[in-house]
């Protein structure tokens, strides 16, 4: 494995929280859903939005 192919602790910090971002959206969202709430629904899709910015703007 040479040096350019190793991700560095920042990368896996990054990566790791847009998978957690990315995973706390939908059960976020199906709250939402079910009770009927837009502010939940809201959050949800702010956390889903954010991951997606994070993932194309740091990109390792």
């Amino acid at each position: 494995m040479n040096r350019n192919s190793a991700r560095s602790s920042a990368d896996s910090r990054m990566r790791r929280m847009s998978l957690s971002l990315a995973s706390a959206a939908l059960p976020v969202s199906v709250l939402g859903v079910v009770y009927g709430t837009m502010w939940l629904l809201g959050v949800g899709a702010w956390f889903l939005i954010a991951a997606i910015l994070i993932e194309l703007v740091y990109r390792p």
